[in-house]
């Protein structure tokens, strides 16, 4: 049966705490969830069997969106007619949004060559669809992004790294799946929470987009600017993330986002899910 809601969600700073991993806050919402059978989709910069893990271990059986939106995991007999264009890989449909890692490695070749910036390559053998590298400044990596952009792709800031990504987002994938359960009989309402600068586009293509503080307890300036009909958790990491997902399974609705006037250009900081360079743009 076609679901009535879904929500999408970002994991780290949000669901999941930044440093020690715990959710052991957002239990109770997670259980609610699971009562009312709404499904919990992971958007996660993070790599698939990463995400898959985290999957399983918060007991979810939802699709999964992975490495910016790159992505999208659905278990198998979640939607009746299956995933259009996607691949079967065990227990799973995987509908692949994004460019080969392969095909990303010699762009960043070109990228830094157009840029004049020297990148390191780290070892990430997990990723499938996006690229990590290392520079030695911001102006490096906003130099990078420009030659990035020019040839149609992106770049992110992750917890640690920077990476190279195609042009899908977090955004495109949820799109996708909603296309997929509208094919199937009925549009679900989606419902997103989201942290980071990253998450924006999944804000943009929720019904109900509810923005969490970061870590650091200030709202992304970007995401107060760009969603002014969003609403605000009353805190960030699971605890806000719990109060918001229980506040809208019992019909509340949570203040209006403003942009928050203690903060300025460049305050926010990553947690993990990702942010823009500023020169990059906003994702959309």
């Amino acid at each position: 049966m076609t679901p009535e809601r879904v929500v999408f969600s970002g994991v780290g700073g949000g669901l999941v705490q930044r440093d020690s991993g715990s959710y052991d806050p957002a239990r109770p919402a997670l259980a609610a969830l699971a009562r009312l059978r709404v499904p919990l989709v992971l958007c996660s910069s993070r790599p698939r069997s990463e995400m898959m893990l985290v999957s399983r271990l918060l007991g979810l059986g939802a699709p999964v969106i992975v490495e910016n939106g790159a992505a999208l995991v659905v278990p198998d007999g979640h939607l009746r007619c299956g995933v259009p264009g996607g691949l079967w890989d065990g227990e799973f449909h995987v509908l692949t949004l994004g460019p080969p890692r392969e095909a990303l490695r010699a762009a960043l070749v070109e990228v830094a060559a157009a840029a004049r910036v020297e990148v390191r390559v780290p070892p990430a053998p997990e990723r499938e669809h996006t690229e990590p590298f290392l520079v030695e400044t911001e102006e490096d990596a906003a130099a990078v992004a420009r030659e990035a952009a020019a040839r149609g792709l992106r770049v992110f800031r992750g917890e640690t790294l920077w990476h190279l990504c195609g042009g899908a987002d977090k955004g495109l994938a949820a799109r996708m799946l909603l296309s997929f359960y509208e094919r199937e009989g009925r549009l679900p309402r989606a419902i997103a929470l989201g942290t980071w600068q990253v998450d924006l586009p999944m804000l943009r293509a929720a019904h109900r987009p509810v923005v969490l503080p970061a870590p650091a307890g200030g709202v992304e300036p970007l995401l107060a600017a760009e969603l002014p009909h969003a609403e605000r958790a009353p805190r960030g990491g699971p605890e806000g993330w719990n109060e918001a997902v229980l506040a809208i399974l019992t019909g509340r609705r949570l203040p209006a986002l403003a942009p928050d006037p203690r903060q300025g250009k460049g305050h926010s900081r990553d947690g993990g899910e990702g942010r823009w360079p500023s020169s990059a743009g906003a994702p959309s």
